[in-house]
């Protein structure tokens, strides 16, 4: 099963971008589709709805996993997951042309938001970060060339 989404976020044969991917747990891979602006991935990221219900993030899957969803994809492609190492932050894992990059986020209780690595201003949600970062660069070393293109989305058969 494979869901494809056109440009305004709607179902159906559009030219979305959205990846579709297996996960641990009976999740079903789809086929690449090509994304032709990261205005298009942008308009992808509905930020009202919270973090859990977004479709890019996979919730606690490791880095390991991670890189094995990432790893057949195109540059750009990424996903948000819980953090390994400490409880309340995330990770934003990125296919990049060097291989995989793995960021924290963090919630900065001083600014009250979300910070990306260490240099990035703070968002009041992870989904207003990554609509953010969808049509800016992102702030990382290693990373500065690049935005978030292509979100995985992880479906539940």
């Amino acid at each position: 099963m494979t869901l494809n989404l056109d440009a305004n976020g709607g179902t159906g044969g559009g030219n979305g971008g959205l990846q579709l991917v297996k996960k641990p747990g009976g999740l079903s891979l789809g086929l690449p589709l090509e994304l032709t602006t990261s205005r298009a991935s942008a308009d992808l990221v509905d930020v009202e709805l919270p973090l859990e219900r977004q479709g890019w993030y996979h919730g606690s899957i490791t880095r390991v996993e991670a890189e094995a969803v990432l790893r057949l994809l195109r540059e750009g492609s990424y996903l948000v997951r819980n953090s390994e190492s400490t409880k309340q932050d995330y990770s934003l894992s990125l296919k990049s042309a060097r291989g995989f990059m793995h960021m924290r986020i963090q919630k900065n209780e001083d600014v009250n938001g979300y910070i990306l690595g260490q240099f990035s201003k703070p968002f009041d949600s992870i989904p207003e970060m990554v609509r953010h970062f969808s049509v800016n660069r992102l702030p990382i070393r290693g990373a500065e060339h690049m935005c978030l293109l292509h979100p995985v989305i992880a479906q539940l058969l």
